[in-house]
């Protein structure tokens, strides 16, 4: 019987090793990001590299790479059904190592500024009230704590990845924070002191505890990096002022870390 010649061999070896390289390139691992507005994420999604927007259902999603990341990027829209929708659409469909969730929001400090970027470390919802059973405002009925509010938190990793990388990037006011969120604009300084006192919260947004609360219950990790629009004394014209520029801050903050892996 006449031998194969070693270079068909040698061939045949080279396909399988290119072809398990060509399925891990396309199988590695995904970074989700979310935004609740197109401000949000429209920088992210001019930066991707290799990007295509399909769109299932309701959802518009872009995916591409960041540096050697590959991201999936979404618009969930205002509120924290919205963005609790959106998470769970992305969880199942795309299966991310961690979620990335960035945008604006406002201030209930007067440590903290307009343009002052933040990573929210603990996460609250503000307006879930079940106070007529005795328990304080912001629990929810998981069982834990019944006499605080329930706090969900980003990933302790992520967190000190990002705060370490940004402040690389020559970013010294990056800022951690407890991040009260609602279904409400809450734009009077009274509405916010409140809010304050009750949560010991340093900022406020719509969606992020609700992104927290859907991450937490599939066991993916998220990191909340945003941008302060407005400070704790001010209100709707401030934050229509500053919404684009500090959404493009926050949005270019997490370009920054993702480009360098």
């Amino acid at each position: 019987m006449k031998r194969k010649p070693f270079y068909v061999l040698f061939i045949f070896i080279l396909i399988f090793v290119a072809c398990i390289l060509l399925y891990c390139i396309k199988h590695k691992d995904t970074i989700a990001i979310i935004g609740a507005m197109d401000e949000e994420i429209s920088v992210i999604r001019n930066n991707l590299k290799n990007s295509k927007t399909i769109q299932k259902n309701d959802f518009v999603i872009t995916k591409g790479a960041l540096g050697n990341n590959n991201v999936v990027l979404i618009n969930s829209g205002v509120g924290k059904v919205a963005a609790s929708t959106t998470t769970q659409f992305i969880i199942d469909n795309y299966k991310p190592v961690y979620i990335v969730n960035t945008g604006i929001a406002g201030s209930l400090s007067s440590d903290i500024k307009a343009g002052d970027i933040i990573i929210a470390t603990n996460l609250v919802q503000h307006d879930f009230d079940v106070t007529a059973f005795g328990n304080p405002k912001g629990y929810i009925d998981n069982g834990i704590e019944p006499n605080k509010p329930t706090i969900f938190n980003s990933d302790k990793e992520l967190v000190e990845k990002y705060k370490k990388e940004l402040e690389l990037n020559q970013n010294k006011n990056i800022k951690l924070c407890t991040m009260a969120t609602g279904d409400i604009f809450v734009n009077q300084e009274k509405q916010k002191q409140t809010i304050r006192n009750e949560f010991n919260a340093d900022a406020i947004d719509m969606e992020s505890a609700a992104i927290a609360q859907t991450s937490q219950r599939n066991n993916v990790p998220l990191i909340v990096i945003r941008t302060i629009s407005d400070s704790e004394n001010n209100s709707v014209s401030e934050y229509k002022q500053n919404k684009e520029t500090t959404a493009t801050k926050a949005a270019l903050s997490v370009i920054s870390v993702l480009s360098k892996g």
